[in-house]
């Protein structure tokens, strides 16, 4: 039972270690994203990276129509960059 237990917790690790497949977006949103954070920056590249791992494409367009209109971010948005943000100081 211990040994399940604890494979049981080492599968859920390694899972949250790994970001997952991406999620498909248009060529059309990977050009609008670049258009503000240029992928030559290491914060832009991860910070796109993460939110097509984070976010499916129709969630990631309700957010940014979320922003627009109220001018609330989404959360795992704001986590993505401030990650990348941490993680590659410019």
């Amino acid at each position: 039972m211990r040994t399940r237990i604890l494979s049981f917790i080492a599968v859920l690790a390694l899972s949250a270690c790994g970001g997952g497949a991406p999620n498909e977006y248009p060529a059309e949103a990977r050009s609008h994203f670049e258009a503000s954070c240029p992928p030559e920056s290491a914060v832009c590249a991860c910070t796109w990276d993460k939110l097509t791992r984070t976010l499916t494409y129709e969630e990631y367009e309700a957010a940014l129509t979320r922003f627009r209109e109220e001018g609330l971010m989404d959360p795992r948005v704001t986590r993505a960059r401030t990650q990348c943000l941490e993680r590659h100081r410019e």
